[in-house]
């Protein structure tokens, strides 16, 4: 082995200190760097997994809360056509009811006009038979001349019914 040696050249001084050397430098990259390295590495992969894991959940979630959201909102559609229709109803009812009340007091209105026309009418006809009554007085005290306080009331009304007939 000696030969073997001394024909590649190889000084084994110098072969222990690089392979010592070798092992300095292997160690401190080992623990300095590589060690650090691959912690960090393994590190970064759980928070990675971690992340991935939570954005899991996070979909999941936000999933189920638009589901609960569309579900809501149906509900409130559902509650808000029931109040409309409700709300349509009341006010059909309402609007019948006023118009039942408004026509009843056209007619209270029409039957009260209808009383005043005739109390009117009756009252001018009693107007009219009076005046009718006082103009044949004098035309008769006129035709006849005949002392006005000898015509009697009795005359009056058999002539006012005769012109009636």
């Amino acid at each position: 082995m000696q030969s073997l040696i001394e024909n590649f050249g190889i000084d084994w001084k110098v072969l222990l200190s690089q392979v010592i050397n070798f092992a300095v430098i292997f160690s401190v990259i080992t623990f300095l760097v590589y060690k650090p390295l691959v912690k960090s590495i393994s590190e970064r992969r759980k928070k990675i997994k971690e992340s991935l894991e939570k954005e899991e959940e996070a979909s999941r979630r936000l999933s189920e809360v638009n589901l609960l959201e569309k579900e809501t909102l149906k509900r409130a559609e559902e509650k808000a056509a029931g109040l409309l229709s409700s709300v349509k109803e009341r006010a059909e009812a309402e609007g019948a009811r006023i118009l039942k009340e408004a026509e009843e007091k056209n007619k209270e209105m029409k039957l009260k006009a209808d009383e005043e026309i005739s109390e009117m009418k009756e009252k001018s006809v009693r107007e009219a038979e009076k005046e009718i009554a006082s103009l044949a007085k004098d035309v008769l005290v006129k035709a006849v001349k005949v002392n006005p306080s000898a015509v009697d009331e009795a005359l009056l009304k058999s002539l006012a019914d005769r012109t009636t007939e």
